[in-house]
């Protein structure tokens, strides 16, 4: 009589998902950035199958991945290969992000695509774990981020400390990136602008080696605006994303000297300038 220990192992890592040997595009950034935007241009790619969800269970599950593969006490405890360890992680992901194969053509897809905030750990264990991975991480002007997540109906709730903690934690990704050839970064203030949004779209597909498609720039230049309302704003102002550095002016001194403690170098590393105060 088989082990039931064994058996549900057995079925656990031999069941196949349709896309697990897909590469997978994956949009991340620090939340105000322009993910939403970024995740639901990736899907508009006529070869690209998107569940268009902001989640970070891909971030949680792969933390949990390198953490057993590379701790030393994990690795000593591990009861399966390496290959097959990270050949269920894998196969877990592709079973909770995309459910049903979804995909209504004869063809697999040329990528799959979703969204996730992301660390160094949990991105060098997707690294191993994934083939053909590619990571397009957005970036903002942190004080537009800062305004955006204070003005935010879930983000608005935490303090104006950890808002400027949040978004200069981003730094750690871009300069994991920085070399990479798996690794795309992409500016906020690109895709505002109908040529450079063009640009950075036709940039990214030529790295992640995707054909040419312009619907992904042709639904961020329709849908780019940034829904939060910032007090002290104008209806004109609120909608225009050129605008949203004007919220400097309604912080507090206080913030405006907290926000260079935390943001500066982050700020000057990203090309970014403070304003006068």
């Amino acid at each position: 009589m088989a082990n039931p220990d064994t058996a549900k192992q057995d079925v656990q890592t031999t069941v196949t998902h349709p896309y697990e040997n897909v590469p997978m595009l994956l949009a991340t950034g620090q939340g105000r950035s322009g993910t939403t935007v970024l995740t639901k241009a990736l899907a508009e790619h006529h070869q690209v199958y998107s569940n268009r969800v902001e989640s970070n269970v891909m971030h949680d599950v792969l933390d949990a991945g390198h953490r057993s593969s590379s701790m030393t006490s994990r690795i000593s405890q591990m009861v399966v290969p390496r290959a097959e360890h990270d050949l269920v992680f894998r196969r877990m992901l592709f079973a909770l992000l995309f459910p049903t194969d979804g995909w209504d053509q004869d063809e697999l897809p040329a990528a799959v695509s979703t969204f996730s905030a992301m660390d160094i750990g949990p991105a060098e264990f997707a690294v191993e774990s994934f083939s053909g991975i590619h990571f397009a991480n957005i970036i903002r002007n942190g004080i537009e981020v800062v305004s955006s997540r204070m003005a935010h109906r879930v983000m608005g709730s935490q303090t104006f400390e950890n808002q400027c903690t949040a978004w200069a934690a981003g730094r750690r990704m871009v300069q994991w990136g920085e070399g990479r050839d798996d690794f795309t970064l992409i500016r906020h203030e690109d895709l505002l602008d109908e040529t450079a949004c063009r640009d950075t779209f036709d940039h990214l597909f030529q790295r992640s080696g995707l054909p040419h498609d312009k619907s992904s720039a042709d639904y961020v230049l329709k849908f780019r605006r940034n829904q939060t309302h910032y007090e002290h704003e104008s209806d004109e102002d609120k909608k225009d994303l050129t605008k949203r550095l004007n919220r400097w002016e309604v912080w507090t001194k206080e913030q405006r000297e907290m926000f260079v403690d935390i943001c500066g170098e982050t700020m000057e590393f990203y090309g970014y300038s403070i304003p006068a105060f």
